[in-house]
């Protein structure tokens, strides 16, 4: 007929009911997400208003107090009494005093009139170099009426202590075969202890010690025919000797040289045959070799002079004769300083 029938709403020109439905939903939707932010940005903003409160305000300086300035005020009718002033000293330190008494080793002497160096020598018996060392004398001037020396009774040095010293150090230095404790009984030292710029007077390597230790005794009685660096001959070959021979009768007395503890007793067959070593206070050990009988234990205390063995031929010396040995820290000395 010309015309086109419409089935439709849309061919009307009217919206479709179901539409509309969606509409309604949607800005219910954009509804509820408008309250949503807003409700998120109040409690933003609280959350910063908190933190402003808590954190920055406190860190306002509170306004200064008043500075009230106190007023001394004095009491008419009390004396005021003056304030002593308190002095603190403190102590000097002790000075540091060398453990030596009056020596032993030098006499004084005053020059008297007509003496001179030369004859001041000759009567002292001993070197010119030993005078020189223990008397400060710059001039031969200086020896004149009045003048003080010191005379000492043996040839020697006078040494300076220097720091790291000890006397075991000076006399393996100067004369290993002196000791220590006779260089510190020489001295007159108290102890071993001495201190850098201390004098100590050192006896030449020649010098006769003796009697200036007591310590030890001699171990049997018979002529030494071996001294201490002798080299000798002992069975088919030579020996140097770190200790003395004493030629004595078989099965004679040995003594003990000095009181200790028996710490070694043994049969060396091709050396020193029977022996017996004993030690004592202070780093000593006494050796007695080529042994008969030994009378003595290990442990054993005995006392000086107390017979610990018989005197024989045993190991390689070839006849009745008793070596005898002194070590120091094992260090060996001559036998010959100490009696």
């Amino acid at each position: 007929m010309g015309f086109k029938e419409k089935s439709s709403y849309d061919d009307m020109g009217f919206s479709s009911p179901r539409r509309g439905q969606d509409r309604d939903r949607m800005d219910k939707k954009s509804l509820k997400i408008i309250v949503l932010v807003v409700i998120l940005g109040i409690l933003l903003c609280a959350a910063v208003v908190l933190i402003w409160v808590f954190y920055f305000s406190a860190d306002e300086e509170a306004p200064p107090k008043p500075v009230v300035a106190e007023v001394e005020v004095s009491d008419p009718f009390v004396e005021e009494m003056p304030k002593e002033e308190v002095v603190v000293t403190t102590p000097a330190p002790a000075p540091q005093v060398a453990p030596q008494t009056q020596s032993g080793w030098y006499r004084e002497y005053t020059v008297q009139e007509g003496d001179t160096l030369e004859s001041i020598i000759e009567e002292a018996g001993i070197s010119r170099e030993t005078i020189l060392s223990v008397n400060p004398i710059k001039s031969i001037q200086e020896i004149k009426p009045g003048f003080t020396m010191r005379i000492p009774n043996r040839n020697g040095q006078l040494y300076t202590v220097q720091p790291g010293d000890s006397l075991s150090i000076i006399t393996n230095r100067f004369n290993p075969t002196l000791g220590w404790k006779t260089l510190q009984e020489l001295n007159g030292l108290k102890s071993e202890n001495i201190l850098p710029g201390q004098k100590i007077f050192i006896p030449s390597p020649d010098t006769d010690t003796r009697g200036y230790y007591t310590r030890f005794i001699r171990p049997a009685e018979g002529r030494t025919s071996g001294s201490y660096n002798q080299t000798v001959l002992y069975g088919d070959q030579y020996v140097t000797l770190k200790g003395i021979l004493i030629d004595g009768v078989a099965a004679s007395e040995v003594k003990a040289s000095s009181s200790g503890v028996v710490v070694d007793v043994a049969n060396d067959v091709e050396g020193l045959g029977r022996f017996v070593v004993l030690s004592h206070d202070q780093g000593y050990k006494t050796t007695y070799a080529h042994l008969q009988e030994v009378l003595v234990s290990v442990g054993t205390q005995v006392k000086q002079g107390e017979t610990i063995a018989l005197l024989g031929e045993s190991g390689s010396v070839g006849r009745s004769a008793l070596y005898f040995q002194i070590e120091e820290e094992g260090i060996p000395l001559d036998p010959a300083n100490f009696f």
